[in-house]
């Protein structure tokens, strides 16, 4: 089984980050595992490889997607554990629903939030995005269906105004026409 991309890549940026040179790093693998390769090492492996690495002085840096998660997350209200559902979810960085409940109340932490309302508002604004996502991937799946790049070649879909990408209801919209044109091709080859 090939080794995750992300753990991959960690190796790597450890090893350019402690600066080992190509051949002390090859000795490494082949004095530890008996491999020539990182792509060859097995996740056990490759965890020991890191722990090596941070022996040596390598210092790991947290997720994007982690940074900014609230000290005190575990005494906040359970709302904040569905936050970090959903930005995970979505593959956002904390710093996003940050910037959401300044927006919304001028509040620059979402651990600052003191209503429950507030909570709400920001989990609601979440939503919201989530669904646009899902919208648009639904859009590019129904394109792909129809053979087509982008839904404006469609027929009757010609004048998308700038920024469809982002709107719920022209979303939807689309979704709906997209699969309207489906069923009339399935109709017309008989299917």
């Amino acid at each position: 089984m090939a080794l995750a991309k992300g753990l991959l890549s960690k190796i790597h940026i450890a090893r350019q980050q402690l600066g080992l040179p190509d051949d002390v790093y090859r000795q490494k693998l082949q004095g530890m595992f008996g491999k020539g390769s990182a792509k060859d090492l097995n996740l056990r492996q490759a965890e020991r490889l890191l722990k090596e690495f941070e022996r040596l002085g390598w210092k790991p840096q947290p997720s994007k997607l982690a940074a900014g998660k609230p000290h005190n997350f575990a005494q906040l209200p359970a709302e904040v554990q569905v936050i970090e559902a959903q930005l995970t979810d979505m593959r956002l960085p904390w710093s996003y629903a940050d910037k959401i409940a300044k927006q919304m109340f001028g509040v620059p932490k979402v651990a600052w939030l003191k209503k429950p309302d507030q909570l709400t508002a920001v989990l609601a604004a979440l939503h919201v995005e989530q669904e646009k996502r899902n919208l648009l991937a639904e859009v590019d799946r129904l394109c792909q269906r129809l053979g087509i790049e982008h839904p404006e070649q469609v027929a009757g879909l010609e004048q998308l105004p700038k920024g469809w990408q982002r709107q719920r209801p022209i979303l939807t919209a689309l979704v709906n026409a997209l699969n309207l044109a489906i069923e009339a091709r399935e109709i017309k080859e008989g299917k």
